[in-house]
């Protein structure tokens, strides 16, 4: 019985190590950190070793984590439409209105449009009493500085119509250009463009 316990806690031990070893080796982005070490000398002929810095690795602020958090959240809410109940897209800006600034609100919710927005396909949607479900993931290749009140991001909106128990996907992907802004301990977004 002993011997068992003895190698439930071995294998136990063995599986954290090789969890957190693997946590530790990733970045938040999912690239590998340089584990190479470059061993060197001193004067005394004594050996040092020097971990090599990756500007990469570094993290973006915790800020920037909660700016595109709520990006990701706003735009999905934006982005997921019910055909059958919703007059156009600008219903679904309505219900995402707690995610976007006063300015953006009121624009959206009155101007709201895309490449596909109410059309056939929405009224062909509407009498299937389709569910447009949005995926966001949201990216910063290229985005200008982030400063401490305003983030710009690059957003990809993947759509799913859901029709009883059939999915398709809706092509093709939206890319939209968010900007958030701090408004006090929150971040908002304050503009989308297409």
């Amino acid at each position: 019985m002993t011997v068992r316990k003895l190698v439930a806690a071995v294998l136990v031990v063995a599986v954290v190590g090789l969890v957190v070893y693997s946590f530790l080796s990733r970045t938040s982005d999912g690239e590998a950190i340089p584990t190479t070490a470059t061993p060197s000398t001193t004067s005394s002929g004594a050996a040092t070793t020097t971990v090599p810095t990756d500007v990469e690795t570094v993290e973006r602020p915790a800020a920037a984590h909660v700016a595109e958090e709520v990006a990701r959240q706003g735009l999905t809410v934006a982005f997921t439409w019910y055909p059958s109940i919703d007059a156009t897209q600008n219903d679904a800006y309505g219900r995402a209105r707690s995610w976007l600034t006063d300015k953006l609100a009121d624009r959206m919710i009155i101007d709201a449009h895309t490449e596909r927005g109410p059309s056939v396909q929405w009224a062909e949607w509407g009498r299937q009493e389709a569910k447009i479900i949005a995926d966001v993931s949201v990216e910063c290749s290229g985005c200008p500085e982030d400063t401490d009140t305003s983030v710009q991001r690059v957003a990809t909106v993947k759509q799913t119509a859901i029709v009883g128990t059939s999915t398709t996907t809706v092509e093709p992907d939206t890319t939209v250009w968010v900007t958030l802004v701090r408004e006090g301990d929150r971040w908002l977004i304050d503009d989308i463009r297409y």
